[in-house]
This record gives structure tokens, C-alpha cells and sequence, in this order.
């Protein structure tokens, strides 16, 4: 449930590039690591049975066992995800080695994942058709709760450490 959500990937990106030790490298690797997580959850998906082509003119006793795979679909989806992950993937690969700047200088780099979970799931919510049980409903809720309180710390955090950078510069 986890893995459709588009924060998840936009972290995942963010914290390749955080462990970069350069932006380059980042802007790089970030969209590298991408466009393989994105081919294995879609040969996943695949494996699962995902993308079987059902065929509508005959019934259902004489379908094929197994179903044939639909591979547009697959193809249509993951080419998709690709051009995602090649487009926003330097972008927060970059953003990640940003984030580690110390004090308030990082900070808005740091809050950029929590600010997209919260900005997907609230999107999300409304009317959307993996959200068909109490369970679904609570964990993305329970991510934007999560990700509304890390916003919150990171700038409490941020503040303290400036302050406190402050004060020793002084004395």
C-alpha cells in the first residue's frame, strides 16, 4: 500500500541523494536507483498477476490458464514511472545532499518529503479506490499525522541548533 504512495518514491530519491557524498553523484544515482525500484515493483506487480489480459469475447470457463500478460499495460505504466523517476529523480537526489546543510539552511530541504507526503495523502484521500477499508484510510491518515509532527521537529530542531550555533559564536 505503501510502495503506490508517490512520497515513498519521492524519499526514496531524497535519501539516495542524502548519502551521496555530491551533488553530482546524486543527481546522477538518484534516478538510476529509481528506475530500478520502479522495474522491479512492476515486475512484481507482474509476478502477482497484475497484468493479465482478460479476453472479452469469450467467457470465463474458456479462458487461457494462464492468462496471457498484457504487456501495453505493463509497458504503458512502467514507461510512465520511468520518465518520472528520470524527470524528479536529480531533482531530489539533489534536494537530499542540500538537506544536510546544518542549522536553518537545510531545513527547507529536510521538510521537502514530509510536505509531500502530506500534500499526496491529502489528495489521495478523497475518492480513491485503494482506500476501500478502515485500514487504508488509517494508515494515510496515520502518514499524514506522521509527517505533519516530523515537520514540526525538523523546525523546532532547526531553530534550537541556530540559536545554539549563535550562542557559542558569541561567547
Amino acid at each position: 500500500m505503501l510502495a503506490s504512495a508517490g512520497w515513498s518514491w519521492a524519499a526514496f530519491a531524497f535519501a539516495v541523494g542524502w548519502v551521496c557524498r555530491s551533488w553530482r553523484r546524486a543527481v546522477w544515482l538518484a534516478p538510476a536507483a529509481l528506475t530500478v525500484a520502479v522495474t522491479a515493483y512492476y515486475l512484481v506487480k507482474m509476478a502477482q498477476g497484475e497484468f493479465r489480459a482478460f479476453d472479452m469475447t469469450v467467457g470465463y470457463y474458456e479462458q487461457p490458464d494462464p492468462l496471457p500478460i498484457d504487456w501495453a499495460g505493463f509497458l504503458s505504466k512502467a514507461v510512465a514511472w520511468w520518465v518520472a523517476a528520470v524527470t524528479f529523480g536529480p531533482l531530489l537526489g539533489w534536494a537530499g545532499t542540500l538537506a544536510r546543510r546544518p542549522h536553518l539552511s537545510g531545513l527547507a530541504f529536510r521538510l521537502l518529503v514530509p510536505l509531500i507526503a502530506i500534500v499526496d495523502m491529502t489528495v489521495r484521500l478523497p475518492g480513491s479506490r485503494e482506500l476501500d477499508g478502515a485500514v487504508a484510510i488509517d494508515t494515510w491518515s496515520t502518514v499524514r499525522i506522521a509527517a505533519a509532527v516530523t515537520c514540526a521537529l525538523l523546525t523546532v530542531w532547526a531553530l534550537h541548533t541556530t540559536l545554539r550555533a549563535r550562542r557559542v559564536v558569541r561567547t
